[in-house]
Parts: structure tokens; C-alpha cells; sequence
């Protein structure tokens, strides 16, 4: 794709592509889709400004921001569709220009695992291609998405020539090491209501947009979803979240999550608050 594709386009884009394939598959019986026509697409403005903005790519030179966009091709693709399964070969690298992709897996006894939702203006699956191994995680797309993808070779060419590149991926991946410790740390230490509201401000800050009502999350989290993401069951996940929204800290709509007190979230989050119980009077505590 080349730089003029980040212009804002003259008249609205056509019909989406062809989706790939759905999660509902088993991971055993998943293929990567067949090779699909080069198909152009016109970017919306936002979506430029996702791409153009975000915190990695616009710390890149320009000569190497116009070569990565050479390289590039825009999709746009259905929740639920599937980029890569655990297992499978690199994919490509990616930019997420709209939407939601999640990075997670099945665990042995079939429950979800969340690692990270990765949204506008980050990239992804370098990794892969660099190492050569399979894929470590499912890449599905959450919500509607519009992604910019690179195939593996034109990464690789361009690593070879852009020390400047090589650079970068390297600084980008010490972030994500630095990342999965602080993960790794929430999951084995932290108790489960400190994990729910650490998670939901992290969601705000990448997905979040001001309403009247407070800090809105429109994704489609689900109760199963944030249980996934924290690494508890749906049952314990549900009781935080009762406590939460009787204290008027959170509150539910059919299609987004919505934080009315980000203070006392933050609190919760730092172990500097404690809730009482659903059903008990009490009202919270310093810690």
C-alpha cells in the first residue's frame, strides 16, 4: 500500500471482502485460509490518524514509515475472523488500524485465556516471522477490524534493509517482555479484584471514549471475556463486578462498559480501596 492510501478517501469504500474463517473451529482442524485477490481498499480518516499516531510507528523516520506503507495492503475483516491459530505458521505482520484483535489461547481444560487485546495504532506479529516458529497464540479479531498486514517476506526485506527497523523491533519487543512480567506478576499474585480493575482501566485507555454517563468501553466485553482476561472463573468475575456496580463504580449496557468512577477504580487497583461485599451494607474502606 502506498503513503497516498493514508489520504482520506473520495467516496465510501465497497463492499468488505470475503471473511476468513470463523473461531468456532476446533485449533486441530484449523488451516490458513487460502491466498485471497489483492483487493484495494480506501482508508478512513481516523483509521489514518490510528496508524499515523500510534506510539511506535510515529517514533520511526519517515523514509521508513513510507517504506513499511509500500509494503502494505488494507482488510478489513468480520469479528470472529481469524488470523492465525496456535500452531500455525507466521501469518504476516499486522497494524491495527480499527477495532480489536485478541491475543489468548485454550487452556487444557477448555477455558479462555485473554493475554491482551491489541488495538488501533499497534502492531503485531513480528515475532513469528523473525524467529520462523509457529504462531504461540490465537489471533482473532474481536470486534470489526481494519488492519494493515505485511507478508512475511517483505518484512524480512525490509529488516534487511532498514538497520533502523531492526532497531525498533527490538525496542518493541523488550516493551512487550516487559509487558508479559508485569502480566505474569497480576496473574500470580494480585487478588482477583485488583487483576478486574487494573484490566478495565487498561481497556479505557486504548478503547475507552468520554460519555455522559463516564468512561465507555464499547468492545462487547462479556462477563466470559473479562474472566478470560483475568484468569478467574465467570462466577468469582461476576461477584467483583456486582460489588463494583453497587458501589457505582461500573455499570453495564447490551454493548459497552462503562466506567463512572475511574478515581475509585484506580484505587481498587493500587489495593488503596476496599469494597464491601454484595448484599452488605457497609460502605468501602481506605486500605
Amino acid at each position: 500500500m502506498s503513503a497516498a492510501l493514508l489520504a482520506p478517501p473520495q467516496a465510501p469504500a465497497a463492499a468488505p471482502p470475503a471473511a476468513l474463517p470463523a473461531a468456532a473451529s476446533p485449533p486441530s482442524a484449523w488451516s490458513p485460509p487460502a491466498p485471497q485477490p489483492a483487493r484495494r481498499w480506501a482508508i478512513w480518516p481516523d483509521e489514518s490518524t490510528a496508524v499515523q499516531q500510534g506510539t511506535w510507528f510515529a517514533g520511526l523516520s519517515a523514509v521508513l514509515q513510507q517504506d513499511m506503507l509500500a509494503h502494505t495492503q488494507l482488510r478489513r475483516l468480520p469479528a470472529g475472523a481469524v488470523l492465525a491459530r496456535r500452531g500455525s505458521p507466521a501469518a504476516g505482520w499486522f497494524a491495527v488500524a480499527r477495532g480489536a484483535v485478541r491475543l489468548g489461547s485454550t487452556l487444557p481444560d477448555g477455558r479462555l485465556f485473554t493475554l491482551d487485546f491489541v488495538g488501533p495504532g499497534q502492531w503485531f506479529g513480528d515475532a513469528e516471522v523473525v524467529d520462523g516458529q509457529p504462531a504461540a497464540l490465537d489471533i482473532v479479531c474481536h470486534v470489526p477490524c481494519t488492519l494493515m498486514t505485511m507478508t512475511a517476506p517483505h518484512l524480512r526485506q525490509l529488516m534487511a534493509q532498514h538497520a533502523e527497523l531492526r532497531e525498533a523491533l527490538l525496542r518493541l519487543n523488550c516493551q512487550r517482555l516487559r509487558h508479559l512480567v508485569r502480566r505474569l506478576e497480576e496473574l500470580q499474585a494480585l487478588p482477583l479484584m485488583q487483576r478486574l480493575a487494573g484490566q478495565l482501566l487498561q481497556l479505557a485507555r486504548r478503547f475507552g471514549s468520554e460519555q455522559t454517563a463516564g468512561l465507555a468501553i464499547s468492545l462487547g466485553i462479556s462477563q466470559a471475556d473479562l474472566a478470560a482476561l483475568v484468569g478467574g472463573s465467570r462466577q468469582r468475575v461476576n461477584r467483583a463486578w456486582r460489588q463494583m456496580q453497587q458501589h457505582g463504580i461500573v455499570e453495564r449496557t447490551p454493548s459497552r462498559l462503562v466506567l463512572r468512577d475511574v478515581a475509585r477504580l484506580q484505587a481498587l487497583a493500587a489495593r488503596q480501596l476496599v469494597l464491601a461485599p454484595v448484599g452488605d451494607g457497609a460502605a468501602e474502606q481506605d486500605d
